[in-house]
């Protein structure tokens, strides 16, 4: 369809009166139709199980760093008090209410920063929260140190500026790996959250002895 929009006319009749030009060059996004970005259409809940076991990678400045996904938690949207997205889209939220398959990175305490992939279906806010991984390169070798959504951020070296990037094809993916079996996966109540409606839900999903993990 891009190449279709070749040397037609754009037309605008506004209050200064018409202004039209032939068009010569376009550029052709996909974004939540892009069938690379289908994997993260669907119940957040299970698009944070299946990221278990994938590879975070970003060719950032300081060169590639990639970790092994071994523990996250899922975060709905206005059904879930515990959620950014929870009481409607903000400037700093609107990530979450976009194209499945980005990033949404917040900076919290003054000191941390956490990465989330945005996660949903049928245009309903959701997002998963990568809370630890194992190292793969790049970052050293104590899986400790990524151990806690803060401290993977930090050892990747991605702040707010990170937000909202395409997690199939830029500098910031997650790339494909073997799954992880059933019997390896555990599911528990998210972490440090306040009393409400969805507080014990099953939400957060971790490999089993994984040192990667913030905590059993």
């Amino acid at each position: 369809m891009a190449r279709d929009l070749l040397g037609k006319v754009l037309v605008y009749d506004g209050p200064a009166g018409r202004r039209a030009v032939r068009l010569v060059e376009v550029e052709a996004y996909l974004g939540a139709s892009d069938p690379a970005s289908h994997a993260y259409r669907g119940p957040t809940a299970r698009v944070a199980r299946d990221l278990l076991g994938k590879v975070l990678v970003y060719d950032g400045p300081a060169g590639r760093r990639a970790v092994r996904l071994v523990e996250v938690e899922a975060y709905l949207g206005a059904s879930d008090p515990a959620s950014h997205a929870y009481r409607g889209p903000t400037a700093r939220t609107a990530p979450m209410f976009g194209p499945p398959g980005r990033s949404y990175v917040y900076f919290v305490y003054g000191m941390y920063h956490c990465l989330n992939v945005v996660a949903s279906r049928g245009g309903v806010a959701g997002a998963v929260l990568l809370r630890g991984a194992e190292p793969i390169a790049g970052v050293g070798d104590d899986p400790r140190a990524l151990a806690g959504p803060g401290k993977l951020a930090r050892a990747l070296g991605l702040t707010t500026a990170q937000t909202d990037m395409d997690l199939v094809r830029s500098e910031l993916s997650i790339r494909d790996a073997s799954p992880v079996q059933s019997s390896r996966v555990v599911r528990a109540a998210r972490i440090g959250l306040n009393q409400h409606a969805t507080t014990h839900k099953p939400w957060r999903f971790y490999i089993r002895g994984s040192p990667g993990i913030s905590r059993p």
